[in-house]
């Protein structure tokens, strides 16, 4: 069937979808020229000049002579190219069942409010976001360049969440310990971005050079992409000369069938129920040699205990064969520019404690310190909660969150994620042509991830997520560091070891006192019954005047852009809410979204202002102001540790 239709037969994997390779082409020759440098233009350039010289070699006397219906389709086919050419890039993934299921139906008028913004409010109201995070700033962003006026609450002393940019201050290189990467499908990041003033480049994936050991068996990516057996694996005749992704996906072909014939819901209530493992063993069909590949090679043992599901929404984002972007100067300076054109407050050393609803009005309540004991709480019309679901259980609702809203905040599974960098004299793997993407090892490291050329010697020598984060759990600075030394040691030689400068950073989500977790990725269902409508609870629901947004809220969890479309939706329902007053019955748990009025405004809350901008700008005109102060990065001071 030509849905099951693998790499080989055309179809690749672009843009967190699976198209076939005509229609990708197509959409190269259309899509506008970005900064990525990954050459499309120069590709694209070259195959009219050759199909101009297949047109030059047909008009040659010596060829024979063609009739004139022949000359007349001919001419017709540059203009079916140019209609092809033209259609949405959507279009092509109509006919693909894993692209269907996977697209949110709401996502071009996302885009809309990215771009055009809100519209501007007649009834202003007092919003208090808690969280400064990516999804808190965006939403106060939209939400005060509508009219409202908003304050944000940061328990942490910096803003951005798990945007968090490393610094060395000596070398001015530079380490993401949060985000690094957004694909290219995530057009409503890539537009936030570009309103920002911010610049995008490409980010290297996938490099043919890099390394990939196990068991002590070390190749180059190029040769296993070739002959994966050849690390020792003993494979079937069939996964034999594939490439890990090509088994991978050759074991999801029978997923992609069930979402055909099932359709989506019904497709991922099964998929909810069993683990990848189970998944990869049974209706994938793969031999235990080729599901251990997958977990050593492409780290989706991450995954085996873990949703189905779960795994297949990750790997729509998180493929070698997709493309990425990273920002200019580093991932902090989008929570920089963000709060730059906010026109309220950002508190930080805030933690919500409490919160107590009533008819017309929402109290947050502040827990006292130092330096917030002039501020006990704060009264608005709205509040917006983007915090993590371990940071909501520490909050005390009154009236209290309904059973099935507790149960869903408890049910919230997150992973630990570790990253451990390391600092160099010199970019010493550029003499091994590595200039770019991400070796593999079974050794505790993982995945090593080389900066761009040009970008210093700051090597990411370590990112574990899940269960591969044990060995760096409970370590100290000194134990971790030499421990992701010593691995890339083994993959490039003593080399490490002398070029090594003494210093480095880790950084451990799990043990983030904010975010208690790297990200949220869901263990099966177990008591799922066929009249179950699944795990899906409607976080876009309110709970009365209280909102819900964050990267646990949306699909698919772990990225940038999945936090900033549950900021929009979020700041979309505020914006539309009717003024009158509310009832208690907006506190149940509604099938519907939720639409309780306002109290009227009142200008109290604009007594503890840090820093005022009483301007109005376009949606998200990119801030002309100076960043704020270096607060918002970590530098090397926090953690370096010098050799003794």
């Amino acid at each position: 069937m030509w849905w099951q239709a693998d790499e080989q037969r055309g179809w690749r994997r672009e843009g967190c979808a699976w198209e076939p390779e005509v229609v990708r082409r197509l959409q190269r020759d259309r899509a506008p020229q970005t900064q990525t440098g990954d050459g499309e233009t120069g590709r694209a350039g070259l195959r009219w000049e050759r199909q101009g010289d297949q047109r030059r070699h047909i008009s040659n006397p010596d060829t024979r002579v063609m009739d004139p219906l022949a000359w007349r389709l001919l001419a017709l086919v540059p203009v079916f190219l140019s209609l092809a050419a033209s259609l949405d890039w959507q279009t092509a993934h109509i006919y693909d069942p894993f692209e269907k299921c996977m697209h949110d139906p709401d996502y071009e008028r996302l885009l809309k409010v990215v771009t055009l913004g809100l519209n501007r409010t007649l009834k202003p109201r007092r919003v208090v976001v808690v969280g400064a995070g990516v999804a808190g700033l965006v939403a106060a962003k939209v939400l005060s360049d509508a009219g409202h006026k908003v304050t944000i609450l940061e328990a942490d002393n910096r803003i951005g969440g798990r945007i968090l940019t490393y610094r060395d201050r000596k070398t001015g290189w530079i380490g993401e310990l949060g985000a690094m990467r957004m694909p290219s499908s995530h057009r409503i990041l890539h537009e936030l971005c570009k309103s920002l003033g911010l610049n995008l480049t490409k980010f290297t994936q996938y490099d043919e050079n890099t390394w990939i050991e196990v068991s002590e068996v070390k190749l180059r990516n190029y040769v296993v992409e070739k002959m994966p057996e050849k690390l020792g694996y003993k494979l079937s005749p069939k996964e034999k000369g594939r490439s890990p992704e090509e088994i991978y996906q050759m074991a999801l072909n029978r997923a992609i069938k069930d979402l055909r014939t099932l359709g989506c819901k019904k497709a991922m209530m099964k998929f909810e129920r069993h683990t990848l493992l189970e998944y990869l063993l049974g209706e994938g069909n793969l031999s235990q040699p080729a599901v251990r590949l997958l977990g050593d090679v492409m780290s989706k043992d991450g995954f085996f205990y873990l949703s189905f599901a779960e795994a297949l929404r990750a790997h729509s984002c998180l493929s070698d064969r997709l493309r990425y972007s990273r920002i200019v100067g580093g991932w902090d300076l989008l929570p920089r520019a963000l709060l730059s054109s906010l026109s309220g407050p950002v508190l930080l050393h805030a933690p919500v404690v409490a919160i107590k609803q009533g008819t017309h009005e929402v109290r947050v309540h502040i827990k006292s310190s130092r330096r917030t004991r002039n501020l006990k709480s704060l009264t608005a019309d709205v509040v917006l909660l983007t915090v993590s679901g371990p940071a909501l259980q520490r909050i005390a609702f009154t009236p209290p969150l309904t059973r099935r809203r507790q149960e869903a905040v408890r049910g919230l599974h997150y992973v630990p994620a570790t990253k451990v960098f390391l600092s160099f004299r010199r970019p010493f793997w550029h003499d091994e042509h590595i200039e770019g993407g991400h070796s593999s090892t079974d050794r505790p490291s993982r995945v090593i991830i080389y900066p761009a050329p040009g970008d210093g010697a700051l090597l990411l020598a370590s990112y574990t997520w899940s269960d591969a984060t044990a060995p760096f759990a409970g370590r100290s600075l000194t134990e971790s560091l030499r421990l992701a030394l010593d691995d890339v040691a083994a993959l490039h030689g003593p080399i490490a070891y002398r070029l090594w400068d003494g210093t480095g950073i880790v950084k451990r989500w799990g043990e983030d006192p904010h975010s208690q977790g790297g990200f949220v990725v869901q263990p099966p269902m177990l008591f799922q019954t066929d009249k179950d409508e699944g795990r899906e609870y409607d976080w876009s629901v309110p709970y009365g005047r209280i909102y819900f947004a964050g990267e646990h809220t949306a699909y698919p969890h772990g990225w940038v852009e999945t936090a900033v479309k549950s900021a929009l939706r979020a700041a979309v329902l505020i914006n539309s809410r009717i003024s009158s007053s509310g009832s208690s019955s907006s506190l149940k748990e509604p099938r519907i979204i939720n639409k309780v009025g306002h109290g009227h405004l009142t200008p109290s809350h604009h007594r503890h202002h840090h820093h005022h901008h009483h301007h109005h700008r376009c949606p998200f005109e990119s801030g002309q102001g100076t960043h704020s102060p270096a607060s918002h990065a970590v530098t090397a001071a926090h953690s370096t540790l010098k050799k003794s």
